[in-house]
């Protein structure tokens, strides 16, 4: 894919979506469809599906298959979905990014790798596995505060010389970090800030568009703050801070099941949010 075109593609305010199950702990494929419609609807740019807030580190491959396929059948071609392919092991990751591209996914994205430190002589190797697996564009995604690697700005550089990557995902915080990647990479490829405390930041750093978790329970506030709206950005930081409290990912699936979208619980290491609990914040 040529740069001009990823960076058409890929912009806008996209969804870090949510992994729904059922009282059976099964992924829950109707209400993947139904949610990913219901976001599409309501304006975002793209669906991210099995990242972070979609509990990646708790699906097995072939749930993961699963929630590609329905997230790829719910948004009907409207919307890009970039599909999450991180693996424990290089061929679980080689075997994800082929079910994303069987699924339809438009791109896939890909953390490091995690836990134990990696040099960028191995990061590189990481996401060429990845781009070598398929014809699908690929994303970087930087997590450091997570994984306990971060993707250095030389190697990002390389990956975009090289073709490897079409474009990175930050979710650093970092606001000196995004703006070194729009000055240098931002005519090659394509740059999404993360964090929902970071976007109107991200946004007036230049970056191509933001990717939120909040999203998932209020899509349309995160398309008008993306849009220029800046006076929402405190409502996002009081929302954010409201499910900090009770952990975000239980906290966005009982949201979302007061809007009637069955989510279920979340899995271990997660707890439930507590008995009787309500989000004083308006959204």
């Amino acid at each position: 894919m040529q740069e001009r075109e990823a960076k058409e593609r890929f912009r806008g305010c996209c969804v870090a979506t949510l992994t729904p199950f059922d009282r059976a702990d099964r992924v829950d494929e109707g209400v993947v469809r139904a949610h990913t419609e219901w976001l599409v609807e309501a304006g975002v740019a793209g669906l991210c599906p099995v990242g972070t807030t979609g509990e990646f580190l708790y699906l097995s491959v072939a749930e993961k298959n699963k929630i590609f396929r329905a997230t790829v059948e719910g948004a009907k071609g409207r919307v890009p979905v970039i599909a999450g392919v991180w693996g424990f092991r290089p061929e679980q990751t080689l075997a994800l990014v082929k079910l994303a591209e069987d699924a339809g996914a438009s791109a896939v994205f890909l953390p490091t790798p995690i836990y134990y430190p990696a040099n960028s002589e191995a990061i590189l190797r990481w996401y060429e596995n990845a781009r070598n697996a398929s014809s699908l564009p690929v994303f970087a995604y930087n997590i450091p505060q997570y994984a306990a690697n971060e993707i250095s700005l030389d190697c990002l550089a390389q990956l975009f010389a090289e073709g490897t990557i079409v474009g990175a995902k930050d979710s650093s915080g970092k606001a000196e970090r995004i703006a070194e990647q729009v000055q240098r990479f931002g005519e090659r490829g394509v740059i999404f800030a993360a964090s929902d405390s970071f976007a109107t930041q991200g946004r007036k750093l230049g970056a191509d568009g933001f990717i939120s978790a909040i999203a998932n329970v209020a899509p349309a506030l995160f398309v008008k703050l993306w849009a220029g709206d800046e006076s929402l950005q405190p409502q996002v930081d009081a929302l954010r801070n409201a499910l900090k409290q009770v952990g975000a990912i239980s906290g966005l699936k009982s949201l979302l099941q007061e809007r009637g979208f069955a989510f279920g619980h979340s899995r271990i290491p997660y707890t439930e949010v507590p008995e009787g609990w309500a989000c004083a914040v308006e959204y």
